[in-house]
């Protein structure tokens, strides 16, 4: 049927809030050719119905969907190889209806309309009014959201312009959850390279304690920026600052360990990178050095070599873990709680259960996470 769509698109493809909510509704398939053959209808619809593929967009999808955002960029992606699309795009974004949608002003509107056209020295110069746009980015409509995010991109390359959205770092981190990791990232990293340490540090701390409960986010597109971040959030810290930093840099430590054992490749590397430069900013020469080798059980006795309330804390930021739909970051989980007793009892007895359960845990490391998880549950008390 979708074959014969493209064959005669303006026969089958008159409805277009229709067509469009049936994309987004199949976009979630696992099929890469549906996929694929989706993108091709919407492509052909945008061409034969631009207007009302861009109006339909902005207020008939789901505004916090994330098969929205993709579809958005992929018709603002056709938008930058054709005049006519782009005439249409910034046409709509002149509509004064979608103030009225959105409860934005037409000052706010016209910012919209600046981050799609070329980016000339007077159109960036229109487009930087950091009060106008933190309003914007409050806006929860992800293609709305994609829009000032690609604004403050342009904006955040330009070193007088960095300046002068500093103070929207706080507000750019929070569209992490909606998975604008690319932009988001690019912009905090490009305004902490203009403005320079000196001058970062009143929002870098802040920035750490946002980018925390992404680590476990459901997308590893989110997990891998945010990480990422972190390290260079790090990095931006200056000396004086580093005291504040030290309690989140710590809290890090725990999920960045278990998140080496990520099925999602790009998310194991780069938070093993992360747990190395963790390790060198506490200037934590032992767990440096095993996080270099990726050495996990020694890393975890590593960390449970610390006051008897930091190992605790640990305890607790662990139990969320053992509800994670990985196997192997469950069994990461189990196997950090089954060695508190270690160095917290005095016991003969209660070391030597727990020595019992290294030993079984550093046996069972070639085996797959489901079947040491039914091991460990078989461990004797």
């Amino acid at each position: 049927m979708l074959d014969m769509v493209l064959q005669d698109p303006t026969s089958w493809l008159m409805d277009v809030p229709e067509t469009l909510e049936f994309i987004q509704r199949n976009l979630g398939s696992n099929s890469a050719s549906l996929q694929q053959t989706l993108f091709s209808v919407l492509g052909v619809l945008t061409i034969h119905f631009p207007r009302d593929v861009l109006m339909s967009v902005l207020t008939d999808l789901p505004h916090s969907d994330s098969t929205t955002p993709e579809i958005w960029k992929r018709i603002l992606s056709l938008a930058e190889n054709s005049e006519c699309i782009l005439d249409v795009l910034c046409s709509v974004l002149q509509d004064q209806e979608l103030c009225g949608i959105f409860n934005i002003t037409p000052a706010e509107l016209d910012l919209l309309q600046l981050t799609v056209v070329h980016p000339t020295e007077e159109n960036l110069q229109e487009l930087c009014k950091p009060a106008l746009l933190q309003r914007l980015l409050k806006i929860e409509s992800l293609p709305v959201l994609w829009l000032v995010l690609r604004g403050l991109v342009l904006l955040s390359e330009r070193p007088e312009m960095a300046i002068g959205i500093r103070d929207l770092l706080p507000d750019v981190m929070k569209t992490l959850r909606f998975a604008n990791t690319s932009k988001a990232s690019k912009i905090s990293r490009n305004v902490m390279t203009h403005v320079g340490k000196r001058e970062a540090h009143p929002i870098v701390v802040e920035l750490a304690e946002k980018l925390l409960p992404l680590f476990s986010h459901v997308s590893s597109e989110v997990q891998v920026g945010s990480i990422l971040l972190f390290k260079d959030v790090m990095e931006a810290v200056v000396w004086w600052q580093k005291r504040n930093m030290r309690k989140t840099v710590h809290r890090g430590l725990l999920p960045l360990l278990f998140q080496m054992s990520d099925e999602t490749p790009s998310v194991a590397e780069a938070s093993g990178e992360a747990l190395v430069c963790c390790a060198k900013f506490l200037k934590w020469k032992e767990l440096k050095r095993q996080a270099k080798r990726k050495g996990k059980m020694e890393i975890k006795e590593c960390l449970l070599r610390q006051d008897r309330q930091t190992a605790n804390e640990y305890l607790w930021l662990s139990l969320p873990y053992l509800q994670n739909s990985q196997a192997s970051l469950r069994y990461e989980a189990v196997e950090f709680i089954a060695l508190q007793p270690l160095r917290g009892d005095a016991h003969p007895a209660v070391r030597s259960v727990a020595t019992g359960i290294i030993q079984r845990c550093q046996g069972q490391k070639a085996e797959p996470p489901q079947r040491r998880l039914i091991g460990m549950c078989c461990w004797p008390c």
